[in-house]
């Protein structure tokens, strides 16, 4: 709990800008991947494999945009520096852990830190306004929410590491509050938000790898399937080059007598399979 705390204080001297709930769940996510690190460590490094994979076949070596960039955990930190002149890294949030570990492993390459909302849930918000106040269904305009990382120049190669799920659980949580917009937004609006991710993702002009986790299902200690869990809210995915199981929440994480697996998949060039 002390070391949360100084994380906290460390991170708003740092990014005092960044939202306190978005701040609060990236310490709440580096909290948990200390104390499940061994059942964390198999899908780390086969999201990094399969980044390294996709990105072997980039014929650029420009720049790397990486999505969802987090702790750098499931990110080949690394490997993106040596292969690209500049990474740009995207997130809500950027904490201390990671900017450190950057300065340890960029050698020669430039490496910038975008502070970033790309669920694009505020830009869906603004649409559904317009069409209730104009009576439009149909304003001509597509839900982009990418479009940032699109314009930018000399871009070779976009992953999306391990967000889209959390796009939709986040969405998910907002329209539960009390100022969520639940009151406008369409029965459908995780879905369009996830499905608005991957196909803005599919329409870059580059080189893409998505890593998503897709659904869980919590099994007690008997092997019995307790629950199975969407995350996608029923978007179907391409054609995965790669899959495997990872154990978020051990036993005794959440609860003592069950866990959650997940099931991550790993897609090369959306815009292709799409």
């Amino acid at each position: 709990m002390i070391s949360e705390v100084a994380l906290y204080a460390l991170s708003f001297l740092m990014s005092p800008r960044v939202p306190h709930k978005a701040r609060r769940e990236a310490i709440g996510l580096w909290a948990r991947r200390r104390r499940c690190r061994a059942e964390w460590a198999e899908h780390e490094e086969r999201t990094r494999v399969a980044i390294r994979t996709v990105g072997a076949t980039v014929t650029g070596h420009r720049k790397a945009v990486v999505i969802g960039s987090g702790l750098l955990a499931d990110v080949p930190i690394e490997w993106l520096c040596e292969q690209f002149r500049e990474v740009v890294l995207v997130d809500i949030c950027h904490l201390p852990v990671a900017r450190f570990k950057v300065l340890r492993a960029r050698g020669k390459a430039k490496v910038q830190f975008l502070t970033l909302d790309i669920s694009g849930y505020d830009k869906l918000v603004m649409q559904t306004r317009i069409k209730l106040s104009t009576g439009q269904d149909d304003l001509g305009v597509r839900l982009d929410p990418l479009s940032v990382i699109r314009r930018m120049k000399n871009v070779d190669y976009v992953v999306s590491a391990n967000v889209l799920s959390q796009i939709a659980v986040a969405a998910e949580a907002r329209l539960a509050d009390k100022d969520g917009h639940a009151n406008i937004l369409p029965d459908d609006a995780v879905a369009q938000l996830v499905a608005g991710h991957v196909d803005s993702l599919a329409s870059m002009p580059c080189k893409t790898c998505l890593v998503t986790d897709v659904a869980f299902d919590r099994i007690d200690q008997t092997g019995a399937r307790l629950e199975s869990v969407d995350l996608l809210a029923g978007v179907a995915l391409p054609k995965a080059f790669d899959s495997w199981s990872w154990t978020v929440a051990p036993f005794g994480e959440e609860a003592e007598n069950s866990e959650r697996v997940h099931r991550v998949v790993a897609i090369e060039d959306v815009a292709v399979e799409l």
